[in-house]
């Protein structure tokens, strides 16, 4: 058989850019085949597959990009990177049936659809429920199942793990070894390559827009990320021992008859780094978010920065919240607007928010998109941006939702070393929480688990 897809010295610019976002690309891929592709972010892979998927419009392109048999749209599926931006519906089986209805599926063949494509998920039974009840393994199995729904003869996964935590990875990659095995299609972005070696026949390498090399074998060196090890990180001068964060008492309902939180307890001090680790559902971003003063507990206390029961408006420049998703805190018409968008709240000089908008675009090296639109850039560059907007502001305490999702692991680690000398230069307190564990385990001074509720230390410096 002929390639499902072949694409030959296939190039695209975006529009308004001058540098090529892919060039000179050639790649064949055979039926029921699977294609891992990987490089830095930025580097032109979630490009590409919307240029597979014929979402690109506008800018200029240039090569051969071709389809076997029938319409792209109906022969290729694709999951985007976010599996939030996939959901528009507000239950589970409407949102699977959204593609079939568009695409003019009778009422039968729309039913039988998502019955099989919820089944090939493993969310048979979640019919009825509210899709913003889902944890991020969920969604992104139902982000898929959406897909599945229009019966695509290749699938696209873009950063499928980038959420997900160990036991969600090691279940989408058994999903993905059926859906291989029932004839689909696969070609999938990610940083981390190790989950689909098995799975896998071929993995392709960019940089800067072009492929750089295609093994059918996963070179060592993407094997394994292995934590870094550099003696650790000695408090900074500015550091004090005083309470920053009190939460006590708190409670909050959960879904399923469990409650999220029962009876938690934090304390933070200044000037500290921080992590919080725990598995997708836990409810570390909600954690978070009380912390910030965007929810309230049902019951507790929480006192931060010298602010009882804190709302957001009172915690403004005391504060840096960086999303799980950046998309959802990024607004401005360019890069520059939204890093400054904070501090022109604050009342700064304009020399002042200049160089404080200059430091941060510099620091998190995305000066060279001050003038492009956050929501052209991809996952990774967003991820950036927003943590130049809530850095500038140079808040006392720096919170963090997710801040990896997207990056390759060399970048993970330079946020990781970025956020170490705002910490060693200002005293700002910081705190992670991720699913994942961190590149440099020796990074923070505490690490905590949040786990049934409860949360506890599961280390100090």
């Amino acid at each position: 058989m002929g390639p499902v897809l072949e694409i030959r010295g296939y190039s695209y610019r975006y529009p308004d850019r001058v540098a090529w976002a892919l060039s000179h690309v050639s790649l064949s891929v055979r039926p029921g085949e699977c294609v891992c592709l990987s490089g830095p972010s930025g580097c032109g892979k979630s490009t590409l597959f919307l240029a597979i998927k014929g979402l690109l419009k506008g800018g200029r392109e240039k090569g051969v990009m071709r389809i076997a048999e029938g319409n792209r749209f109906h022969s290729i599926g694709l999951v985007f990177q976010n599996a939030e931006s996939h959901l528009l519906c507000a239950s589970v089986e409407d949102e699977v049936a959204f593609g079939p209805q568009n695409l003019g599926f009778n009422p039968r063949e729309i039913e039988r659809a998502v019955k099989k494509s919820l089944a090939a998920v493993d969310l048979n039974g979640f019919e009825t429920r509210n899709v913003e009840t889902l944890s991020a393994g969920q969604m992104h199995r139902l982000a898929i199942a959406s897909v599945l729904s229009t019966s695509p003869d290749v699938l696209l996964l873009d950063e499928p793990t980038a959420q997900l935590d160990a036991d969600g990875k090691s279940r989408l990659t058994e999903l993905l070894s059926r859906l291989k095995t029932a004839g689909h299609t696969l070609l999938i972005a990610d940083h981390e390559l190790g989950p689909f070696e098995p799975l896998a026949d071929r993995f392709v390498f960019m940089d800067g827009g072009c492929i750089q090399k295609i093994d059918c074998a996963l070179p060592d060196e993407f094997a394994l990320f292995p934590p870094r090890r550099h003696g650790g990180t000695s408090p900074g001068a500015a550091e004090t021992l005083n309470p920053l964060l009190s939460m006590k008492g708190l409670f909050f309902s959960g879904g399923n008859g469990r409650n999220l939180f029962d009876d938690l307890n934090l304390i933070l001090f200044a000037g500290r780094l921080v992590f919080i680790y725990g598995e997708n559902g836990v409810g570390k971003s909600t954690l978070l978010k009380c912390m910030a003063g965007l929810i309230r507990p049902e019951a507790g206390s929480i006192e931060m920065a010298g602010v009882g029961s804190p709302r957001s408006d009172r915690l403004f420049g005391k504060m840096g919240f960086l999303f799980q998703n950046p998309e959802r805190q990024l607004f401005e018409d360019t890069v520059w607007d939204e890093v400054g968008f904070s501090l022109r709240r604050m009342g700064l000089a304009a020399r002042d928010m200049k160089t404080r908008v200059s430091e941060a675009l510099e620091i998190f090296r995305v000066d060279h998109l001050k003038d492009h639109s956050p929501l052209t850039l991809s996952f990774g560059e967003q991820h950036r941006v927003a943590l130049a907007s809530v850095m500038a502001t140079r808040p006392e305490i720096l919170v963090l939702d997710e801040p990896f999702a997207g990056l390759d692991f060399a970048r993970r680690r330079d946020i990781l070393d970025t956020l170490s000398l705002l910490r060693k230069s200002r005293g700002t307190t910081v705190v992670i929480a991720s699913h994942a564990f961190l590149p440099d385990e020796t990074w923070a001074d505490e690490t905590f688990v949040l786990k049934e509720g409860r949360i506890e230390k599961a280390g100090t410096d």
